[in-house]
């Protein structure tokens, strides 16, 4: 079409010239010539005008059709649409959406109406994210947003998409999502080698049939990998009945009777996820599970959903490793840490204790065989470390070996190593930011492990039957290899750290722990040294002994007192009044609730028949079984904390019940 308007308008051109050029020669013919071009090309525009009108029209009645069609489809298509302005009044919705939302026993409709208020949909939110899930009378949808223009008006087309299948799909994928169950028998090697071969067959066979029972009653799949190891594997809906009962395997491993008459015990590892995982992903976090299940010291399972956790059993002590293989190991491994290091920082929890002290002092004498610049890392001398702190400064050779953190800032290098020592909670340290800064991090505790461990360690030596953290240390320096890896005033300071947890010896006390006091005294460690440095002045003992004196029995066995002081000793004098506590005949657990500054602390202490450690972890502390404590940071009124302690215990009682 575009070819023949050009070849015309070439002829017409040159008809239009030879009859300029005519005029020379014969104007007449000339002037006709002029004419008669001009009006042919007239005739040729309009009929090409009108053609072009016929094309328009015809175009316009195709797009017509075409629009009418739309309509036509988007009114019965199986998916409801809705078109609504800015303001969320609905302009146009298609009969899917009305035989769908309208609601019961009406005929008004939906024009001009909000659908903000009928469907109570956030449609702010939804332009923002351009999807959004929604749910109506048990149906699930997923809203999808596009925006156009009406001339100057926007207007937004609104797609319900019906998901109903997929996410019924999503649950079942859920609930049938296979789980890993890492399974350990704690004592498995007191089982060899204490019991004769005869028990010993028939206690194995014991505890294998039970296990295999409780894999068959949950429809689970169990491999036994090692003597002592199982992996369980079953479907997440299982996991439900599982807690509902308190993982009651580990009372039936329990009761295993042997002529020992030493308990047998269990620990669980579980790891669930509200992602969907990896096989690998899935095996890692059960695996993980497994390892803070052992490292709070076994006979529990520990489940693991992502970043959470929940403890069941726990109720036995953790019991004392017979072999010192494992110390030996992680020794070997400190001492090639501390010499592949620049330098070494030490660092502890916050209000340090005797034994957090003590245990980084003798990890200076390590650092000091080892020819490598050992500092302790701590903001203030707080009461309950004075006197050995005071004790320290009478000898030259520790005067620099303390910094604030500030000061740590300075020996901060690539090649720094960080060790921690009687905690591995990142919330209680003396200087959380310093695991971010340092990447070669060793943690040394004693404690069960809880709350928000530091989990990127080079080496983790974390055992909660010891009886402290100086305890551990102490076995660490004698198969350090050094000869001068110790000398009388360390002794003296691991001694006291030691003397302080266990009470002069008289509580948590274990063989290894007479070793190690016994090494301690071949060292020049002396015991008068360490009593004289957990005297008390007279104002602390008084205040103690009012804490004491207003205690009240609670369940026939368990003492609660509360105690206001602002003093810088407060939480020490707390910690000391429920020691004093169990002196008291009948009393078999005590809870000190503190108010001193801002927020309560509780601290909690056992004779071994209640577990202050599951009772504190529902308020969200945590510990040991005998010693633990919470803080309440939000918490001002000490009869609303005292109220909350006793639901946590009430609690208690009921789950030990039920078992």
């Amino acid at each position: 079409m575009k070819e023949k308007q050009s070849i015309a308008s070439k002829l017409y051109l040159v008809i239009f010239l030879l009859s300029l050029i005519l005029l020379f020669y014969n104007i007449p013919l000339g002037c006709l010539g002029v004419l008669l071009c001009g009006i042919c090309f007239w005739r040729d525009s309009q009929e090409e005008k009108q053609s072009n009108l016929r094309l328009q029209k015809a175009i316009e009645t195709i797009y017509g059709d075409i629009d009418r069609l739309n309509q036509e489809r988007m009114y019965e298509l199986p998916i409801a649409l809705v078109i609504v302005n800015e303001d969320g009044q609905i302009c146009w919705y298609n009969q899917y959406f009305d035989r769908n939302f309208k609601k019961k026993d009406t005929t008004a409709n939906f024009f001009g109406k909000k659908i903000q208020e009928e469907l109570g949909i956030d449609l702010e939110t939804l332009l923002k994210e351009k999807e959004q899930d929604f749910n109506h009378r048990d149906i699930d949808y997923t809203i999808v947003s596009n925006s156009f223009s009406d001339g100057d008006e926007t207007l937004i087309l609104l797609h319900f998409f019906d998901v109903t299948i997929q996410k019924k799909q999503q649950e079942i994928y859920k609930e049938n999502e296979p789980v890993f169950c890492y399974i350990l028998i704690d004592n498995y090697d007191d089982i060899i080698e204490q019991l004769p071969s005869h028990e010993r067959s028939a206690v194995l066979s014991q505890i294998d049939l039970k296990i295999n029972e409780w894999a068959k009653k949950v429809g689970a799949v169990i491999i036994q990998y090692e003597n002592d190891h199982y992996l369980m594997i079953f479907e997440k809906e299982k996991l439900r009945a599982m807690e509902e009962e308190r993982f009651r395997i580990l009372d039936e491993i329990r009761e295993t009777e042997t002529e020992e008459k030493s308990q047998v015990t269990l620990s669980i590892g579980i790891g669930v996820s509200d992602e969907p995982l990896a096989i690998r992903e899935a095996d890692e976090l059960s695996h993980a599970a497994l390892d803070i299940a052992l490292a709070r010291g076994g006979d529990q399972a520990v489940v693991r959903q992502d970043e959470k956790m929940a403890f069941y059993g726990g109720t036995t002590e953790a019991t004392e490793k017979r072999t010192k293989v494992k110390a030996r190991v992680k020794a070997h491994g400190l001492r090639e840490l501390i010499r592949e290091s620049d330098n070494v920082l030490i660092m502890g929890h916050q209000t340090p204790d005797m034994d957090c002290l003590g245990a980084a002092v003798g990890l200076l004498g390590a650092c000091k065989a080892l020819n490598k610049t050992g500092k302790i890392v701590i903001k203030e001398i707080n009461y309950s470390i004075k006197e050995l702190f005071q004790y320290l400064m009478e000898n030259d050779e520790y005067r620099d070996s303390f910094i604030k953190p500030k000061e740590a800032e300075d020996y901060i290098t690539p090649n720094t190593l960080l060790i921690i020592v009687d905690t591995q909670n990142a919330n209680y340290l003396e200087v959380p930011e310093l695991i971010d800064q340092i990447e070669k991090i060793v943690v040394i505790d004693h404690h069960r492990r809880s709350g928000k461990f530091i989990e990127k360690t080079v080496l983790n030596y974390t055992e909660a039957y010891a009886s402290s953290t100086c305890e551990l240390i102490t076995e660490l320096l004698q198969y350090l290899d050094e000869k001068e890896s110790m000398n009388e005033t360390e002794a003296n300071a691991l001694m006291a750290g030691m003397c302080m947890d266990t009470k002069m010896f008289t509580f948590k006390t274990g063989v290894r722990t007479f070793e190690a006091a016994s090494y301690l005294r071949r060292k020049g460690a002396d015991t008068i040294i360490a009593k004289t440095m957990l005297q008390d002045d007279l104002a602390t003992y008084a205040t103690r002994s009012e804490a004491v004196r207003n205690a009240k029995i609670y369940f026939d066995s368990i003492a609660i007192s509360q105690l206001e002081n602002e003093s810088e000793y407060a939480k020490i004098i707390a910690a000391q009044a429920a020691d004093e506590l169990l002196n008291i005949k009948g009393i078999n657990a005590s809870f000190i609730l503190l108010k001193s500054g801002s927020g309560l602390v509780i601290s909690g202490r056992s004779m071994g028949e209640v577990n202050v450690q599951l009772i504190l972890e529902k308020m969200g502390g945590g510990g040991h079984l005998a010693i633990a404590g919470a803080q309440l940071p939000d918490i001002n009124d000490l009869d609303v904390g005292k109220q909350m302690l006793l639901s946590a215990i009430e609690e208690y009682m009921k789950e030990r019940e039920e078992k």
